[in-house]
């Protein structure tokens, strides 16, 4: 990303994050995360299976990282969706 910009990989970094407020890589596991969600809501997978669909190559992380940015587990986050719908 950074040599597409035309920057070296530091002040990439450092220029995404003074635009956004968060690191490039926060910035990639929220879409990573936001990308698990959509697949949870459609419930067509396993979460195992849509956690190596998502990009994470380990499912210890992967619902670390989701807990920590939606608040909840892949299945407490898609049976709390089931139950509004």
């Amino acid at each position: 990303i950074a040599s597409q910009a035309y920057m070296s990989p530091t002040a990439f970094c450092r220029y995404f994050k003074s635009k956004t407020g968060k690191t490039y890589s926060r910035f990639l596991l929220e879409i990573r995360v936001g990308h698990a969600c959509k697949l949870l809501i459609e419930n067509k997978m396993s979460v195992k299976q849509l956690c190596y669909e998502s990009g994470f190559n380990n499912f210890a992380s992967f619902h670390k990282y989701f807990k920590q940015i939606t608040g909840k587990s892949p299945l407490s986050y898609q049976r709390a969706f089931l139950e509004r719908v």
